[in-house]
């Protein structure tokens, strides 16, 4: 269920929300998103505010909160009513991270964007926020032996080494206080404002 939006002492809405999916027609007359193998449809308010949080976190504008449930509802929208980092952490756990591979945009190779990009694009599952982090903490490389189809179970053993954190929402929960989880939101948001990634 999507969150209600609430209003501080000033009437000022507090909820933050990130866009989901990947738009696949843009025109004066008709704008789709794809999401899980639907396409959606949008009016040109919906479109509108689709598109202003598709590349970072956005504020819902006043009055506009019923628009943001239905972008929730149906798949389309992350929301939360934390605020700053934690914010961000909350809206990004909310979602997997694929890559764009058809950006126009120059690839990403070095450095720390570059180590995260490689677990994104060259992984043999698709990872959320919480996994990245983790793989982050632990300080383990995107090394060939990870990667592909071939290195997915072993992929997968490293992230949930603690059989505690196989239980739903354990490992969200666990990431949220982890020293790594900031370093890593901060490239997730640089990725996704260059075009490399879509949210689902």
């Amino acid at each position: 269920m999507c969150n209600r939006a609430n209003a501080n002492k000033d009437g000022v809405n507090n909820m933050m929300y990130l866009s989901k999916g990947l738009a696949v027609q843009k025109s004066t007359e008709e704008f789709r998103v794809s999401h899980c193998g639907k396409v959606f449809a949008l009016g040109p308010e919906m479109a509108r505010l689709w598109t202003n949080a598709q590349q970072a976190p956005k504020e819902v504008p006043a009055g506009k909160e019923n628009y943001i449930r239905r972008l929730e509802q149906s798949g389309l929208a992350a929301t939360t009513k934390e605020r700053g980092d934690l914010a961000h952490y909350r809206l990004l756990s909310g979602c997997i991270i694929c890559p764009e591979l058809d950006s126009d945009t120059k690839p990403v190779q070095t450095g720390y964007d570059g180590r995260i990009w490689t677990w994104i694009e060259q992984a043999g599952l698709r990872l959320t926020a919480s996994e990245l982090i983790r793989l982050e903490e632990q300080g383990t490389k995107p090394v060939p032996a990870l990667l592909g189809e071939q290195g997915r179970q072993e992929l997968t053993e490293q992230i949930y080494s603690s059989k505690e954190l196989i239980w739903d929402g354990t490992l969200e929960s666990e990431m949220e206080w982890s020293p790594a989880r900031d370093a890593l939101v901060m490239s997730l948001l640089r990725l996704l404002r260059m075009g490399r990634l879509f949210l689902v």
